[in-house]
């Protein structure tokens, strides 16, 4: 199975148990040049630990045990987090 990142968007508290919830990261050039609803363009990727331009797509959310997820990558800055929940929101219709 090929390894990919992935943008944890699951609460501490629900991570207490054994699942956790990732959105799928994609460095797929079409998604950063024509972003769809949930969308979140990673601007500052290279800081964040990634190794291509990305884009992560909250609305393509999977649940995995904590068990299958590898090494952490780095980290989404602040700004580009706030941004995931917004699409996180306009994903699920909270806006």
């Amino acid at each position: 199975m090929k390894r990919r990142p992935a943008c944890v968007v699951s609460a501490d508290d629900y991570q207490l148990g054994p699942d956790v919830i990732v959105a799928m990261v994609t460095s797929q050039t079409t998604r950063r040049e024509s972003p769809g609803l949930g969308d979140v363009v990673v601007t500052d990727w290279a800081q964040a630990g990634l190794r291509a331009p990305s884009t992560v797509r909250t609305g393509r959310l999977l649940v995995l045990e904590q068990r299958l997820l590898g090494t952490t990558l780095g980290r989404l800055s602040p700004r580009t987090m706030a941004e995931v929940d917004t699409a996180l929101r306009a994903v699920f219709g909270l806006v």
